[in-house]
C-alpha cells in the first residue's frame, strides 16, 4: 500500500468517526436543550404507554432533521384503513423549533473539522473531506431506526436514510469544509501577492 492510500484512508476513518461524533453530539445536544419538554410525550390509544426519555429524544432529533416520526396504521376488521400511518413533526408539536439548527451547526463544524485535518487548501478539497462525515453518520441513523420503534410509532425509514443520513452529512460537511478550504485559500493568495 503505497503512502497516498494509506493517507486517504486515513482522512475516511477520520471522516467515520467525526460522523460518529456528530450524530451522537447532536443527539446530546437535543437532549440538553428539549429534554424537558420531551419528558412528559406519551403514546395514546392501542399503542400507548410511557416513552422512554431517550427514545423521545431520537424521534425528536430524527426531526429535527425534517425526517417526521410515523404513527402506525390501524385496520379494521374488514381491512379497511382507520386510521395512523402519518407523519408528525414531534419538534414542532412540542414548540422547539430551534432544534432544526443542532444538525446544521453540528455537521458545519464537522465538516470544518474534517478541512482542517485533511489540510484542505482548496474549496474543493475541503468539501471533499467535510463530506466523509457521511460515512460515520449513515451507520448511526440505520442503527437509531431499529431502536426508536415502540409501539409502531418510529422515525420515517426511507426519509431518515436519504435526508438525515446522506443530504445532511454530505451537504453541510461539505459546505463547512468548502468555506474552511476557501478561506486557507485565499488567505494564501493574500499572503504570496503580499510577498511579491
Amino acid at each position: 500500500m503505497d503512502i497516498r492510500s494509506r493517507t486517504r484512508n486515513a482522512e475516511l476513518a477520520r471522516g467515520a468517526v467525526a460522523g460518529a461524533v456528530g450524530f451522537v453530539a447532536g443527539y446530546l445536544l437535543t437532549w440538553i436543550f428539549a429534554g424537558a419538554k420531551i419528558a412528559d410525550l406519551t403514546i395514546g390509544g392501542v399503542f400507548g404507554g410511557g416513552v422512554p426519555d431517550w427514545r423521545a429524544v431520537l424521534w425528536v432529533f430524527y426531526d429535527s432533521h425534517f425526517v417526521g416520526t410515523r404513527t402506525p396504521e390501524v385496520f379494521g376488521p374488514g381491512g379497511d384503513r382507520w386510521a395512523g400511518g402519518d407523519l408528525i413533526d414531534t419538534v414542532e408539536l412540542l414548540g422547539v423549533e430551534y432544534l432544526y439548527l443542532v444538525p446544521v451547526v453540528v455537521l458545519l463544524i464537522g465538516g470544518v473539522a474534517m478541512a482542517r485535518f485533511a489540510g484542505a487548501r482548496t474549496a474543493r478539497d475541503g468539501a471533499m473531506a467535510g463530506a466523509t462525515l457521511t460515512l460515520g453518520y449513515v451507520p448511526l441513523v440505520v442503527l437509531g431506526l431499529f431502536v426508536a420503534t415502540q409501539g409502531g410509532v418510529a422515525p420515517s425509514p426511507l426519509r431518515a436514510l436519504v435526508i438525515a443520513g446522506v443530504v445532511y452529512p454530505i451537504a453541510l460537511g461539505a459546505i463547512g469544509g468548502a468555506v474552511t478550504g476557501f478561506y486557507f485559500d485565499s488567505a494564501r493568495e493574500t499572503g504570496h501577492t503580499q510577498r511579491t
